[in-house]
Formats: structure tokens, sequence, C-alpha cells
């Protein structure tokens, strides 16, 4: 999902969470677990893509882009989540009961729009081993070759869900001819 996307879907999960009890720390944890889990994206591309250009326009390009080359991703794993959620439950800690809410939004809303967006099934992708034993390399966990360039612009990007790709036209059949009449050399298939 897009960095927009997620903070929209975070908003409404905190001013819920809120709203219903009342808890700054259960409502601080949601927003942590459901947005600023993708700070590994920022430590992906700094450490493994030993990339220095921190500007939000080229941070957010690398990845719509699928510039990146490994995809560690230490935040975004199904293994974290249990640990976190059992530290929740063995601790009685209620930010991290609401870091394991917000993540519980976060991974799934990932694997439905990431899944669409590459067109692969990403769900064993979420898991930290899956990415290990594949090396963590983009080219073995997601069928990325090469950049893929996308011209959308920064804010289409941040807030991709929000401006889908245009369809393809659909291709109508062309009416039918008079009967007798010769069938025209554009109208036939090569």
């Amino acid at each position: 999902m897009s960095p927009g996307g997620h903070l929209v879907t975070t908003g409404l999960l905190c001013g819920a969470v809120h709203a219903l009890t009342g808890s700054a720390a259960l409502t601080a944890g949601a927003a942590l677990g459901g947005f600023l889990i993708d700070v590994d994206h920022a430590i992906d591309y700094v450490v493994l893509e030993s990339r220095r250009d921190l500007r939000p326009g080229a941070f957010l390009r690398h990845f719509t882009e699928q510039r990146h080359t490994r995809v560690l991703l230490a935040l975004h794993s199904y293994e974290l989540l249990a640990l976190l959620a059992l530290l929740a439950w063995l601790s009685n800690s209620v930010w991290v009961l609401g870091y394991v809410l917000g993540m519980s939004l976060h991974l799934p809303l990932d694997v439905l729009f990431n899944s669409q967006r590459v067109g692969l099934n990403l769900a064993p992708f979420y898991s930290f081993g899956y990415r290990a034993r594949r090396g963590f390399r983009s080219d073995a966990l997601l069928g990325i070759t090469g950049p893929r360039p996308d011209p959308a612009g920064f804010w289409r990007g941040f807030f991709a869900e929000f401006f889908p790709a245009p369809r393809p036209q659909a291709v109508t059949a062309a009416p039918p001819l008079p009967a007798g009449r010769p069938i025209p050399a554009s109208r036939l298939a090569v």
C-alpha cells in the first residue's frame, strides 16, 4: 500500500481507537504500528541500497519504480507480529498492544494492495523467514529485474490507491459488413 493509503487508514484506526477507549498509549501504539512501521523502508534504502538522496520524492520513486535490489524490511513480518502480540499479552503493555493493532491493519493492507500492484500473491513475502531463504533479493522475491519508470509524480505515488491507474480501453468489434460486398483489406486479420 502507498504511504498515503497507510496514513489515511491509520488515521481512521487511531480516531476509532481513541474514540472508543480514550487511551493515548493505545492510540500512539496504533499510529506506530500502522504508519511508522514503514521506517524500515528508509533503513533498507540507506543501508542495503546505499542511497544518499534523502529527498522524499527520490525515496518514494526508488520504491514505486521498483529500483530496489534487496528488501530486508525487518518490521514487516508475521514473526515480529506474533512476538509482539506475545509480549503485549505477557507484559500487559497498552502501547505494545496498540502497535500490534496497527501492525495487524498494516500487513494485510500491504499484502492486498502490493499483490495487486506487482501481480503476485505476496502473502508469503511478509514472512521474514521466507525473505531470508531467498537472500532478501528483490528478483527472487518479487520478480523485479529492472526499474519500471513511473511518471505519476510524488502525490499520485504517495496516495496511489486514491489515483488508480487508467484501465485500457475496451476493444470493440467492427460493425458487420453488408451482405454481398467484398471485405476491405483493412478489416482482414493479419
